[in-house]
């Protein structure tokens, strides 16, 4: 855990923050704004401010403003009560109908957790126009998808993660997961690869709902329902209290592929290259037959922005193959990553290539090989979901608890707390 307590507090280093494509004043205009604003999530901070200057050379007439939305943690600091209450009061304002013209978010960002709630409040515009004028790029549709409310488009996924196991090529052999049910495939290549417990096996705790296809949350009926698979498997990591050392080196480990935080595969991509020693990313299934998507990255327009026009040409931009395709990742940074799978199915072998070698000669073709591989991995998923609120729900209340009840009566302790969810 203190890894990813490392990561956490790394978020903390950047306030509320404001630039601008053309020299203004660094404060921002709440109404009659003479430039479009564009919040941005501290942690896709770097990766855009990049992105949004290589916009600004093109459409030299466009004038944009970013605002940086704080990571918060629970440090008891001043700087976490100063960056709470940045993000309430701007809430307040989009809750007005105020506030920045573009959302540039990720899983990480407080500002707007249940992006599908959001969206059946009326607060985004809906993007279909702005759809039609993406039709031509290979963009993976069913990830899409998963912004699609009521046959609008209220949010546009642009990344995308995948949870999985990371094992040698040697340790695998000729082995192949028989089940499709999450629990039933983690139990099977423990079995198989030798180990009790998995190194990282913290992320299927903050991620279990993701993992599958049905929502627990049904905006439309206002129903919640937690179904036996998510409760089985919730079960069975919750019984695994004793985890593997996370400075273990050895595999097989939970892998995140596509998160913005972790990038343990990546890692040990990189240190394979090197060594010889193949590592194998194998998906967890979704017990439908394939592998569930998490939106993790993904953009929004404000329901009333005066800049609908100019915001659509720039999320159109950000799905290019200019930006997400093979070009899209020339002169970025090794700390200026996009920390997503592209949803540009163009853009997510250079990604990785790039990722794996940032930019050296060395070892290119090996890199690129591996990313092809990953890439066909992507290919296999059939479900695509935001769950980032359903995530949390599930980890605060089954992991972050000193009670000692079941996962059943926790999860329907859950249930009757949440009751007038949809009504608030």
């Amino acid at each position: 855990m203190k890894k990813k307590l490392a990561f956490l507090m790394a978020g903390l280093l950047l306030a509320v923050s404001f630039a601008s494509c053309k020299p203004s004043d660094p404060s921002l205009k709440a109404e009659g704004a003479s430039k479009m604003v564009i919040a941005v999530s501290e942690e896709q901070e770097d990766f855009y401010r990049v992105a949004i200057a290589k916009y600004c050379r093109i459409h030299p007439e466009t004038e944009l403003e970013i605002q940086v939305i704080p990571f918060i943690d629970n440090a008891p600091t001043e700087k976490t009560e100063k960056d709470k209450k940045a993000v309430k009061d701007m809430q307040m304002e989009i809750v007005a109908g105020k506030g920045p013209d573009v959302f540039l978010l990720d899983e990480s960002s407080q500002l707007l957790p249940d992006m599908m709630k959001s969206s059946y409040n009326g607060v985004f515009l809906d993007l279909n126009t702005v759809m039609k004028g993406l039709e031509e790029l290979p963009l993976n549709q069913t990830v899409i998808k998963a912004g699609e409310v009521d046959g609008k488009q209220y949010f546009l996924p642009l990344g995308y993660m995948l949870a999985g196991i990371a094992v040698t090529d040697d340790m695998l052999g000729d082995w192949k997961p028989s089940s499709d049910d999450p629990g039933r495939f983690l139990e099977e290549a423990a079995t198989h690869t030798g180990v009790q417990m998995f190194p990282a096996e913290f992320w299927l705790k903050e991620y279990i709902p993701g993992l599958f296809g049905t929502p627990v949350l049904d905006y439309e009926k206002k129903s919640i329902t937690f179904s036996e698979e998510l409760q089985a498997f919730t079960e069975l990591v919750a019984q695994r209290q004793e985890l593997s050392s996370e400075s273990e080196s050895e595999l097989p480990d939970v892998a995140i592929m596509g998160h913005y935080t972790s990038d343990s595969l990546e890692a040990l991509i990189q240190s394979s290259l090197a060594s010889g020693t193949d590592v194998k990313f194998l998906p967890f299934p979704n017990g439908e037959g394939g592998i569930n998507a998490q939106v993790n990255v993904f953009a929004a327009v404000r329901a009333n922005s005066p800049y609908a026009s100019q915001a659509g040409e720039f999320l159109t931009f950000l799905l290019s193959d200019e930006m997400q395709g093979s070009t899209g990742w020339e002169n970025f940074g090794s700390g200026q990553k996009f920390t997503a799978i592209p949803v540009n199915n163009n853009g997510v072998i250079p990604a990785f290539q790039y990722k794996f070698t940032y930019g050296t000669e060395e070892y290119q073709e090996a890199a690129a090989k591996k990313a092809e591989e990953l890439f066909q991995v992507t290919r296999q998923v059939t479900t695509a979901r935001f769950c980032q609120y359903e995530n949390s729900l599930i980890f605060d209340t089954i992991f972050m608890t000193s009670e000692t009840s079941s996962v059943e009566e926790k999860l329907e302790n859950l249930k009757n707390e949440l009751r007038f969810y949809f009504d608030e």
